[in-house]
């Protein structure tokens, strides 16, 4: 029997502010992993890693204007550094191994998201703005980073929130082993175990209360640019990334003791030291 959308929201939802007719909640919800419904979509993707034909489609999803007039680009020139060779190696890991320091995890944090910059509203000149390396709508910066800290070396492992303006890390409770595993839809594999798991989340309502139901999906790119500045952050630092899709959504909001919906998980990404040998899935 088909579930019903009310039936599938969590308590905590159903407790807050969920708005069934909001176009941008009813997408989030339903494109959200539950154990009741999950069946028919891992379905689908084993039938399409599967199928030759699929993947070959897949293999050449890009538009081609063959009849339009070419323009030959030179060789590139001008140099980007650091960030050309990260650029260029960047991939995703698909195991780790060991643990990260904690002077890692701090430059991983400060080059990818750390508050870098303030300047004042020119209608509120006491308000102080804070900005960041990626671009947000309005600066308004609806995405929030929790941390599962599963084998930082001097840390017990707990999950904590990311503080951008102060650089800090504020510990949320202890974990008990890896907590992130309880969310995760393995099918009979083992989990991906990853010294440090990165949650990201989204209040939407900062950037909806300005740029109405656009600013859901302006929401959704910040979480991609901020993914990104991680990524290349941690290639430029020896460190391997992985953004992953493999949780229900609402057992990882409840261990964030978020209601899933004005606060939402939206991405996550595992983080570590690349085990040597993985081959790809």
């Amino acid at each position: 029997m088909k579930n019903s959308l009310q039936e599938l929201l969590p308590p905590q939802a159903m407790a807050g502010a969920f708005d069934i007719d909001d176009p941008a909640e009813i997408l989030h919800e339903q494109t959200k992993f539950h154990r009741a419904t999950l069946t028919g979509q891992v379905r689908n993707i084993v039938r399409y890693l599967r199928h030759p034909a699929y993947i070959a489609r897949g293999a050449a999803g890009y538009n081609v204007y063959a009849s339009c007039p070419r323009i030959d680009l030179p060789e590139p020139s001008l140099e980007l550094g650091a960030l050309s060779a990260a650029l260029a190696a960047r991939k995703s890991a698909r195991g780790f191994a060991g643990a990260v320091t904690l002077a890692e995890l701090s430059s991983l944090l400060h080059h990818a998201l750390r508050v870098n910059r303030y300047r004042s509203s020119d209608a509120a000149p006491h308000v102080k703005l804070a900005f960041r390396a990626y671009p947000s709508p309005g600066g308004l910066y609806p995405t929030e980073f929790y941390l599962f800290l599963n084998e930082v070396e001097g840390v017990p492992p707990c999950i904590a929130h990311y503080d951008a303006r102060n650089h800090c890390l504020r510990v949320l409770k202890p974990q008990d082993g890896n907590a992130f595993a309880s969310a995760e839809v393995r099918g009979g594999e083992k989990s991906m175990h990853a010294p440090v798991v990165c949650v990201m989340t989204s209040v939407p309502q900062r950037a909806t209360a300005k740029y109405g139901a656009r600013g859901y999906r302006m929401a959704l790119l910040e979480a991609g640019h901020a993914s990104q500045n991680l990524c290349l952050a941690a290639q430029g630092l020896g460190l391997g990334s992985l953004v992953y899709g493999a949780y229900y959504d609402d057992e990882l909001a409840a261990l964030l003791d978020i209601d899933g919906v004005t606060e939402t998980v939206v991405s996550v990404m595992l983080l570590g030291r690349e085990a040597a040998g993985v081959p790809a899935p």
